[in-house]
Parts: C-alpha cells; structure tokens; sequence
C-alpha cells in the first residue's frame, strides 16, 4: 500500500467523523465540571444555610481592661459570638450576666480557646446604649472584655454585580479571542491564551483571600487545619486552576479543561456570597469590601473561565483539522 492510501486510511478511519475531537472534549469539560458540581453542592448549599441572618451592626473591641498578655479575644462569625483563646498559665473563667445562671459562658484552661454566643453582644433596641462589656476571671483577678457596636454603610448593590458580569464578560472576551485565532491559526492566540492562565491564577488567589478573610472569625483559632477545612473542596478548584494555568503555560491540551474546571468551582463556591453586596456586616476579618472584591473576582471570574473553556474546547485546532482532511 502507498503512502497515500494509509494516509486516506488514517483520515476515514471508522467511527471518527470530522469535529469529534474538540467535541470529545467539551464532553470531557461537563463530565469534570458535572462531578464536581455534585461533590461541592452540599458544602456551598450548607454554607448558605447556616449563614447567619442579616445585621447591620457590628460588635467591636475595644480591649481588656486591665491588659492581660496571652489572652485574645474576638468577634466570630459577624456577632453575637465571641472566641477566647487562652495562651497565659492560668485558668480563664467568663462570667454570666449579673443575675442569671451559667448558660454557654465557658471556663478556658491554659493553651486553650472556647467560642460562645454571648448575650451582651445582641443588637441594642433603639436608643439605648451601645457599650457593651464582658466579666472574666483570669486566675482568680477580675478583667473586664470592653466593646461597642458600629453601623457600617450598607454597599449599593448595583456597582457590585456591574463588575461582576464585568469580569465574566472580560474573562469571556479574552478566552474567545484566544479560540478563534487558534482555529484560524492568527498571530496573538498564544497572548490571549495565556490571560486566560493568568485570570485563572487571579481567581484561585481571589478565592484563597475569601476563605482566608472568613477563616480569621471563626469558633476555632486560625491554623492551616482551620483554613482548609473552611476552604473545603475550594483546595481542588485552587488546585485545578494553578494545575489549568500550568498545563496551558506548557500548551497542554487539557490545560483549559481545569481552568473551566476551577472557575466553574469558584463560581459555585461564591455564588451564596454574592448577599455579601447586598449586606452591611459580613463574617470576614478584614475590609468587608476586600471581601465583595474578591466575590467579584472568584464568582464572575470563574463564570468566564467555565464558559471560556467550553468555547476554547469545542475549537477544532488546526492540526485536528488537518489530520480529519482526506489526503488526495
């Protein structure tokens, strides 16, 4: 046989019709995406279930009075709760409220921390006082856990989702340009390519920072332990998303498959904390709009990485392209 009847062979091999290796990778795309969606739909369902109800004040700190080294306390998950964590030698004892028996005030020995809701801590009825203070005995000598409460501005909601579709429509835009001039074999497809690796990277960093930010209030002191389990199968869309924008970087095929893949799960992950535009006080431990900032970046970001993927897949390159041509 000559070699132009193999190469009509290769070409008309059975059961592979023109376009069904881009299409086998879309395929690919739902499949991962489909199994992931399922995997991470209880915890981002569950995160949006015990979210606290919206306020719109916000206990803060004003210290310990007198000034105990070794002792921190802090105001978890938005208020009325508060953790003490207990580095000194001695035994820390939170009092209740005067006149009422022991409810969730905790006794902290040394090395320790407990978390309780703390009545003294509950949104004041209007017009009363604001201060608020907390008893302790800490190895036996009286210190006093001394706060306010603050009214943060409510955000306007409208420039929050403007940037968000903003970003997905950005990441959408970069992704496509970059699936057409690889179809049509155009000088920049390679630079466009590698946005959508970075934008990738972005996301991931985006949404490390959210679970970071919302790992400093709660019950449990902050330790890698506690930032992973917040994050949740957030470790595999960080994962996907630095693997995606490798394998890209190293034009690897499968490389905007986990892109798609990450974005699909950072979206999902977030898509609860979009209220977070919508509310004044929000459980996180720095600036509440560092937090809408990186919703913004992880939710709209990681729609137009999973849409981007499915564009850029469903692409013939051109060397499929060549190879799926009959030879003359």
């Amino acid at each position: 046989m000559d070699d132009a009847g193999a190469g009509v062979r290769r070409a008309g091999r059975p059961g592979r019709p023109p376009g069904r290796r881009p299409l086998s990778r879309a395929r690919l795309l739902l499949g991962l995406v489909g199994l992931l969606l399922l995997v991470g739909a209880g915890p981002a369902i569950a995160h949006g279930d015990v979210e606290a109800a919206p306020a719109d004040s916000l206990p803060v700190l004003a210290g310990l009075d007198p000034a105990v080294g070794g002792i921190a306390v802090t105001v978890v998950d938005g208020g009325p709760r508060l953790r003490l964590d207990n580095a000194t030698d001695r035994t820390v004892e939170v009092l209740p409220p005067e006149g009422r028996e022991r409810g969730q005030e905790p006794v902290v020995p040394p090395g320790s921390s407990a978390a309780w809701t703390d009545p003294r801590l509950a949104e004041p009825a209007a017009g009363a006082a604001t201060a608020w203070e907390v008893p302790l005995l800490v190895g036996g000598e009286r210190v006093l856990v001394r706060g306010d409460r603050v009214w943060p501005p409510p955000p306007a909601p409208a420039p929050w989702w403007a940037l968000t579709a903003a970003a997905a429509l950005g990441t959408f835009c970069l992704g496509g340009t970059a699936a057409l001039r690889r179809r049509d074999d155009e000088p920049g497809a390679r630079a466009a390519e590698l946005g959508v690796a970075a934008v990738a990277v972005v996301v991931v960093a985006a949404h490390a920072v959210h679970v970071l930010g919302a790992a400093l209030v709660l019950d449990v002191p902050v330790s890698v332990g506690a930032v992973l389990g917040a994050a949740g199968i957030g470790v595999a869309c960080w994962v996907l998303g630095l693997v995606g924008a490798g394998l890209v970087a190293a034009r690897n095929g499968l490389g905007p498959a986990c892109c798609a893949a990450a974005g699909a799960l950072a979206a999902l992950l977030t898509a609860f904390d979009t209220t977070g535009f919508h509310r004044a006080v929000l459980a996180f431990g720095w600036s509440f709009d560092l937090d809408r900032i990186t919703t913004v970046v992880a939710f709209g970001g990681g729609l137009g990485l999973l849409v981007t993927g499915w564009a850029a897949l469903s692409q013939p390159s051109p060397a499929a392209e060549a190879t799926d041509q009959p030879s003359s």
